[in-house]
Order: C-alpha cells, then sequence, then structure tokens
C-alpha cells in the first residue's frame, strides 16, 4: 500500500524549518547585570558576543519541528492506494428532463428507465450523478453515492407539470464536473429538445468546459396537442343579477378536426360545447357565462377533449373567485348618473357610497378608515384638501378614479404631478366628437365585453374630453384619432384610473349606454387594493405575496382539499411561497378565524408547445471559449478515484497531531520559564 500527496508541492514549505533552527541556536543567555563600587576593582572579564551554537533545549526545538512538518504534511493531502480499488475513468452528469412536455408519448417514463438501466450497468470505474429539470434542477444523485440508493432516488420520481431550464441544468452539471480530476467528462441530456426551452437563454456567456455533450434525438419536428391556457374569471354585475364570466384561450396543433371544451363550477357543469377546429387560428378565446351568488366561492375547472392529442396533461386548467365582499367608495362628484348609479337603489350588495361634503374636507383628512376607492372629479381639485385626499388615498394603496370633466390651471399642475400633461397647443377640452376606436381588451375592466351580451363599446360617443398624454401610465382607451380616453397610472402604491371626459351628457353619451353599469363596477373592483397580487402561478414557481391589511397571525398554510401542503412564516405582511407541483385551486390561511384567499396553479403554456430543434445554436454559444473551462486538474497519479481519495483522513489526523504538538511545546515552555 504505497503512500502518495495529493499535493506534494506543499513539501517545499519544509525549508521554513530553517528559520527556527537558527534562531534557536543563535539566541544569547539573557543576563542581567547590575554595577555597583564594591566591585569596580575587580579584572574585567571579556564577554563572547554570541552565545555557543549548541541546543539548549531539543525537547522544545522538537516540538517545533515535529508541528510545522504534520501542518505542512496534511496540506500535502496524503492517501494510500487500496488494493482492489478501480481508478475512476469517467466522470457522467445524466439530466432528467421533468418538465410537463416530457410527459408526451411517455418521454420521461422512458428516460427514467434509462437512467436506472444504467446506474445498474455501469462500472465502479464510471461515477454518475443524476440531475433533476424541473422549475429549479436539483441534484437528485450526487458524485460518489450508492448505486442502490441512486436507484431509489430516480426510481421515486414521478412526472411533473412544471417549466424548467436547460440553462440552469447545464450550469448544474457544469459545476460538478468542474470537482472531478478524470479527463473523460459527459453530460447527458435526456429530454425533448423543445425549441422555446433552447430558444429563452441563447445569448449567454460561454461556460461550459471540456465535457462531451450527448442530445437526445427528436423523432418528428412536433407533435399534434389540443391544450387550455391563460383562464380568467371575474364577476360581471349588470342589474340585480351576478354572473361569473370565464374566458379562456384553446390552443390546437396538429389534424384534430373538433374539440369538446367542458367548464364545471363548484362540481357542476355550466358550459359544454363542440368546437370546430379546421380553418380555425391556432389559437381562439372562447367566453362562458354562468349565474352565481356573489357571497360564495367558485371553484372551476375548463377540460378539453378531442384526437389526436400526445400531451394529455395540458388539458385542463383551474379557476376560482374569492366571496365578493361589498365595496366601499368615497364619491366626490356632481355628475346625476354617477349618483344614480352608485347609489343603493342600484349597487347595494355591491359598493355602499359615501358623499363627501367639498366645504368640508377635514373629517376624511383625519378618518383611519378610508373607503376602498375615492371617485372624484377634476373641478374639486382646485382646493387643495382635495388635491391632498388623492395622495392619501393613493399613498394608502387605495383605489382613485378621476373623472377629468373641467379644467383650470390647478387642475392642469396637479395632473402634471399624477404623470399627465395636456398635449401642446391644448388649453381646455375639445369639442371634437369621437367614438372609442382601440380598447386594450385583454385588461380585466374590459374583458367581459368581448361577449356582446353587455353591450358594444365602439357605439360610445364621447364629444367633449381633455386631450391627454402620459410616459408614465398605460392608455387603455383610445378615440378614433388616436387620441387617450381613459388611461391606468403607474406611480403609486394605489391604483389609479384617470377618465378624460366627466359622465355627464355634454360630454358623452355612455351614462344612458347598457354598458355603463358593468364598467362602472368593473373599473372600481380593479381599482381595489385587495387583488393586487396576482392568483394564478405555474407549479413550482417561487412567489412572493402581498396580504391584505388585516391580515394577522405568524404563520400562513396553503391547503389542498382540507390537506396540508406547505407552510410558511408571514413577514411584514409578506410570505415567500414554493408552488405546488399539482395543477388545482389551493387555499391559503392567514389569521385566527382562518381568513385567506385561493390560489390558482396551472401549467406554463410554453409546455405544451411540441416543437423541437436540433442541435441548438445555443448551445454552441454556451460551449465557445476556453474549452479547458470546468477542468481543475488531470488525472489523479496510479489510477485512484477523488472519492476514495476524500474517504481517507489522514490529513485530520495530521492536523490534529500538529495542534497537539504546538499545544504541549506552548506548555512546557511556559513551564521552564516560571521554574527559571
Amino acid at each position: 500500500m504505497p503512500l502518495s500527496f495529493l499535493n506534494p508541492w506543499f513539501w517545499f514549505g519544509a525549508l521554513g524549518l530553517v528559520a527556527p533552527l537558527w534562531l534557536h541556536l543563535r539566541r544569547k543567555q539573557q543576563k542581567s547585570l547590575i554595577q555597583f563600587s564594591a566591585v569596580q576593582f575587580l579584572t574585567d572579564q571579556p564577554a563572547a558576543r554570541r552565545a555557543p551554537l549548541r541546543l539548549r533545549d531539543a525537547a522544545l526545538l522538537a516540538l517545533r519541528v515535529l508541528g510545522l512538518l504534520l501542518v505542512l504534511g496534511a496540506f500535502a493531502w496524503p492517501y494510500l492506494h487500496r488494493a482492489g480499488v478501480a481508478g475512476i475513468r469517467e466522470s457522467r452528469v445524466y439530466l432528467l428532463d421533468n418538465t410537463m412536455s416530457r410527459q408526451a408519448n411517455n418521454g420521461f417514463e422512458t428516460d427514467r428507465a434509462r437512467v436506472i438501466h444504467e446506474l445498474e450497468s455501469a462500472g465502479q470505474d464510471v461515477q454518475v450523478a443524476v440531475v433533476e429539470l424541473t422549475a429549479a434542477p436539483r441534484l437528485i444523485a450526487p458524485f460518489g453515492i450508492d448505486r442502490q440508493a441512486a436507484r431509489q432516488k430516480v426510481r421515486a420520481l414521478r412526472p411533473s407539470f412544471q417549466r424548467g431550464s436547460y440553462l440552469a441544468a447545464f450550469r448544474m452539471a457544469n459545476s460538478l464536473l468542474a470537482n472531478s480530476l478524470v479527463k473523460n467528462k459527459r453530460i447527458i441530456l435526456l429530454g425533448d429538445n423543445q425549441r422555446n426551452q433552447w430558444d429563452e437563454n441563447g445569448s449567454v456567456p460561454p461556460f461550459l468546459g471540456n465535457a462531451q455533450i450527448e442530445l437526445p434525438k427528436s423523432t418528428a419536428p412536433s407533435l399534434p396537442n389540443l391544450w387550455l391556457a391563460d383562464p380568467h374569471a371575474q364577476r360581471v354585475l349588470p342589474g340585480e343579477k351576478s354572473l361569473v364570466h370565464l374566458t379562456v384561450k384553446l390552443n390546437h396543433a396538429g389534424p384534430a378536426k373538433t374539440a369538446r371544451v367542458i367548464v364545471t363550477a363548484n362540481g357542476q357543469p355550466v358550459f359544454s360545447r363542440s368546437v370546430p377546429l379546421e380553418g380555425q387560428p391556432e389559437t381562439m378565446l372562447l367566453q362562458a357565462q354562468w349565474q352565481a351568488a356573489r357571497e360564495l366561492p367558485v371553484r372551476g375547472e375548463a377540460t378539453i377533449q378531442g384526437e389526436p392529442d400526445a400531451l394529455k396533461a395540458d388539458n385542463s386548467v383551474f379557476f376560482s373567485l374569492d366571496p365578493l365582499a361589498e365595496g366601499k367608495v368615497a364619491l366626490l362628484a356632481q355628475s346625476p348618473y354617477l349618483r344614480l348609479a352608485l347609489s343603493p337603489e342600484v349597487m347595494r350588495g355591491q359598493w355602499a357610497p359615501r358623499l363627501l361634503n367639498p366645504a368640508n374636507l377635514a373629517p376624511e383628512m383625519e378618518t383611519q378608515e378610508l373607503a376602498d376607492v375615492l371617485c372624484i372629479e377634476s373641478g374639486y381639485l382646485q382646493s387643495a384638501n382635495a388635491r391632498k385626499l388623492v395622495h392619501r388615498y393613493l399613498d394608502n394603496r387605495r383605489g382613485v378614479f378621476l373623472l377629468v370633466n373641467r379644467m383650470a390651471p390647478a387642475v392642469v399642475a396637479f395632473l402634471h404631478e399624477l404623470g399627465f400633461d395636456l398635449e401642446p397647443g391644448e388649453q381646455s377640452a375639445t369639442q371634437t366628437p369621437q367614438h372609442f376606436g382601440f380598447i386594450c381588451s385583454t385588461h380585466p375592466i374590459f374583458r367581459p365585453f368581448l361577449a356582446p351580451d353587455f353591450g358594444n363599446l365602439l357605439d360610445i360617443e364621447v364629444t367633449q374630453f381633455a386631450r391627454l398624454r402620459t410616459v408614465q401610465g398605460v392608455p387603455l382607451v383610445l378615440g378614433q384619432s388616436g387620441a387617450g380616453l381613459f388611461f391606468e397610472g403607474k406611480n403609486y402604491p394605489g391604483k389609479l384610473f384617470l377618465l378624460a371626459f366627466g359622465l355627464d351628457r355634454e360630454h358623452t353619451s355612455w351614462p344612458i349606454h347598457p354598458t355603463f353599469i358593468p364598467f362602472l363596477d368593473l373599473a372600481l373592483q380593479a381599482a381595489r387594493a385587495e387583488r393586487a397580487s396576482p392568483g394564478v402561478f405555474e407549479p413550482g414557481e417561487v412567489v412572493r405575496l402581498d396580504l391584505p391589511d388585516g391580515a394577522s397571525g405568524r404563520e400562513a398554510v396553503l391547503l389542498h382539499e382540507g390537506r396540508e401542503v406547505e407552510r410558511v412564516r408571514i413577514e411584514q405582511r409578506r410570505v415567500q411561497l414554493p408552488m405546488p407541483d399539482q395543477p388545482g385551486v389551493y387555499d391559503l390561511r392567514y389569521g385566527a378565524e382562518g381568513t385567506g384567499r385561493m390560489l390558482c396553479v396551472n401549467p406554463s403554456p410554453k409546455e405544451s408547445q411540441l416543437v423541437y430543434a436540433a442541435p441548438p445554436n445555443a448551445l454552441k454559444s454556451w460551449r465557445s471559449g476556453d474549452k479547458a473551462a470546468g477542468s481543475i486538474g488531470g488525472r489523479i497519479p496510479g489510477g485512484q478515484s477523488m472519492r476514495v481519495i476524500l474517504q481517507q483522513r489522514w490529513w485530520w489526523w495530521m492536523l490534529l497531531a500538529a495542534l497537539l504538538a504546538l499545544a504541549i511545546e506552548s506548555a512546557l515552555a511556559d513551564a521552564k520559564k516560571e521554574a527559571a
């Protein structure tokens, strides 16, 4: 069993032994000389200039030399060549793609079986690691793990609904191989070569070393698939009815001719329709409506059925709606139409208005219970208290619905503070009639109006409005000439919606249009701060959620069908929560009374795009540059593996022996000093 050293160059430090030996030999013997007159006539004896070169204390010198030699030997990493232990000739990392797209045609099960087989068949001279590709790459089996334990861990993996990054997985594999001292290194990707995964991180600086890359072979450029995505449910309150409006995208790729879409809410079917696909665009927007009590939660699922369909995992999406609580709106407006629309006769159970007195706004400035939304006309902004009130609502995460019905210098200056300016040359409201020309139909306020049941917004005419522009907000409605008519501000913690005209007959025909009441309710709902955080997430995603002002307690619990899934701490009314792997509707509970909200987990629509590309250009850019990156050395002399060397703890014993020798030397030196 010959002895070798992993870092033999550390023995050059033995030259440092000359220093303590020289200091030990040249030390002069210290003497205390006192001059006094009684011996001044004695003959002076010449004193030697230096002490003789002899060992005064051999034990102390031996301990010091031994301690230094032991430290040097420990850093040189000694190891024994064990008989019967084979050297490592290859380091291999398997990247097991466990994203949802790999479930197509049972691809994940095939890849998992291959990894298990190769763990069984690989020789002792091959070290193997397995990395699972999910939302965040996860090391399943590191180098040096027992083969049987590695097989059990891989066999325990189940198909995932997450979406992962090829780049992150290759970075982890490269970091694992960087600690391997053998020359033969391999990264084996077991996946589907999905095109959008390769295209996501194409422009990345080179980082891969000299490892060989083995990619899967794509059997077809694409696979047929049917899937649903982007469900969006919201309550619409036309009159006394309470409707749930659902929009969902139907996507199809392949020769499927028809598909059946089924929607269930709270366990009951509410929509079922056969949708023809021939001659239709690849993405279609489906809408459904049904009545639901506003005080009850809604948990729903939309499902698509059709053939051929290579990926069944994306055939369902989930949506939810929390119970609708009556909102509070502070009203500072003279429009009779607006006052009537927000009256208890029309908005009972939806909105409770509180009329503000413009001559006495001091109570509203001092109250601690602000309304959910402040609805104000610009004519009142000439008052300093009214302007302060707008800032107070926005700064306290409340909504503001501002109607520009009058222009004045003070109003223009305040609009500038909010991020809106008049167009050059416009000093007052224009009289040019306009119809709605562009509407942001993807915004929650206008999404329900895609259905003709609520009326056509393009019929609305605006006869008088302020020509405003903004660089910090987003226009949601444009006139036929491109002038902005409805904006959303982005500068404050609270939500700001600005209408460039008043809600009177002299400004617009909207108050007598059937879309007016639904629009007003949807705009006020969107301005509320309770749902500032989105409620739809992807599996495996780590999200940060803001809780309402009334949230209490130290922990939040995520539940699925009454079963606890995750428990996290609440810090400053925020929680950082990893989303579960399985899609569905989950309950997030916080507070002593079990208050909370519902969260929906749906797969990423990108995982449903079964289009493949090989060889990828991204991999070429990752490998260009220094080919030696990631390798820290050649093969260990004698064929010994790094794993076997790390299992020999010689250096720890040598460090402990060095510390013991130095401790004995210090104690012995102190004892001799006290005795002298």
